[in-house]
């Protein structure tokens, strides 16, 4: 075959290749599948047998929350209520709920007979998780108020310590308000900034609820702290007057005499000692007192009952509180940002005198407390106080049963936690 021949015979052959590309589908074989069908979900979940204490067998309902700007009257007009209507419900709301108290976030709704999905028969506000209030907008105009029912449960848990109490107790499953009020529990018996690892709560509480959902404080009713050789127990129990009050495992009143320390929560910068480096000055010289820093605008407390004996400033004490509680004790509470008391006024243990500063001389925002016994300075860390309002002795048969179902809790608690956490 001549060469020209063979150049042809060549182009057809390409050509015949690049003809069956163009003409024949090559790709990968893909069925069609059809575009699925949307099917619009129905609302399945039905409306309880009784909302708000209405039988709601024929009614529907819409739910919704107060957004800024709403009023009782709008809300009512957006669904066709006219207004001698509404003015008629407001008085007849007033000595269970004033209208214009209504807030931007609170859960409102409208109730509907089935058949008549524009005029609401009902219109509620609720007013806080338990209580509502019912109007009744057709024929004779009514207005009543209502309460969810709350239920009060038991729990018991341990905390092994190994920070911060507030995130070990946030972790072992318990409400963190808890670490709260411990502080308060214990304000007068344990130091909190003498808290170490591996120390022991263990706490029996009792938490409401409302349609499974916490509602309010958890309270309670029993607690034991562990620190080495050191035991601090404490129960709430009501005395024959309704009182209730915490109690330590003898009956003994855990309030005392003097608060522990004059903030909540906070640090120990600089305790009490006879020779410290002024961190201002840069002079060795005595610190008289306990620096707690803690941020500005954190409130001061009183930590007893007394008399304030000053109230004002000095160049190095910046503004400074001094209470004087009887003839043998007083305290003193300087650099605060402000003063909240005035000399000569009476004010309460756990009173806030004022806020943390940094006025003096100060390198950062603290108070320095200063405790006096007998006229001269002293450690108050170191210091042992009595308990006040001891249980009456006819009441102690009445405590001990009380207390030894709550004890036995807590130091199963307490057993389990030294090898895990454990919630009960």
């Amino acid at each position: 075959m001549k060469v020209w021949q063979k150049g042809l015979a060549a182009t057809a052959a390409t050509g015949a290749v690049v003809f069956f590309f163009l003409s024949v589908d090559v790709r990968p074989r893909e069925e069609y599948v059809p575009e699925p069908i949307a099917v619009v979900e129905e609302d399945t979940e039905p409306l309880p047998p009784d909302a708000y204490g209405i039988p709601m067998s024929g009614y529907s309902m819409e739910q919704g929350h107060v957004k800024s700007g709403d009023t009782f009257g709008g809300l009512l007009r957006s669904r066709g209520v006219d207004m001698s209507s509404i003015h008629g419900m407001v008085e007849l709301a007033l000595p269970h709920f004033d209208v214009r108290k209504m807030r931007a976030g609170h859960p409102y709704a409208f109730i509907f007979k089935e058949d008549d999905t524009l005029n609401p028969d009902y219109f509620i506000y609720e007013v806080d998780p338990v209580e509502y209030v019912v109007f009744h907008l057709r024929d004779d105009i009514s207005v009543h108020a209502g309460e969810r029912p709350v239920k009060t449960t038991e729990h018991s848990v341990a905390c092994l310590v190994t920070g911060a109490l507030y995130n070990d107790l946030a972790r072992v499953g318990a409400d963190p308000q808890l670490a709260m009020q411990l502080a308060d529990v214990f304000a007068w018996t344990v130091d909190f900034y003498r808290i170490q690892k591996d120390d022991v709560f263990s706490i029996v509480y009792k938490e409401k609820s409302v349609d499974g959902v916490p509602y309010g404080r958890p309270e309670i009713v029993g607690a034991r702290y562990l620190s080495g050789g050191t035991v601090r127990e404490a129960y709430h129990f009501a005395q024959t007057d309704g009182a209730e009050q915490y109690f330590d495992e003898e009956g003994r009143s855990m309030r005392k005499a003097f608060l522990q320390a004059p903030l909540k929560f906070s640090r120990i910068s600089s305790g009490y000692s006879s020779r410290r480096l002024h961190p201002v000055q840069r002079v060795m010289k005595a610190h008289l007192g306990t620096d707690y820093a803690a941020p500005y605008g954190t409130p001061i407390l009183a930590v007893g009952d007394g008399i304030v004996e000053k109230a004002g400033r000095t160049g190095g004490n910046g503004n400074y509180v001094k209470i004087r509680h009887n003839g043998t004790y007083s305290t003193q509470y300087l650099h605060m940002r402000k003063i909240l008391v005035k000399q000569g006024e009476a004010v309460q243990q756990g009173q806030v005198i004022g806020e943390v500063g940094s006025t003096g001389l100060a390198t950062g925002p603290h108070v320095c407390f200063r405790f006096w016994k007998n006229g001269v300075q002293v450690d108050h860390r170191k210091e042992e106080f009595p308990n006040t309002d001891p249980l009456a002795e006819e009441l102690m048969p009445a405590f001990n049963a009380f207390r030894e179902p709550i004890r036995e809790e807590l130091f199963a608690a307490e057993k389990v936690a030294r090898g895990r956490v454990v919630n009960f």
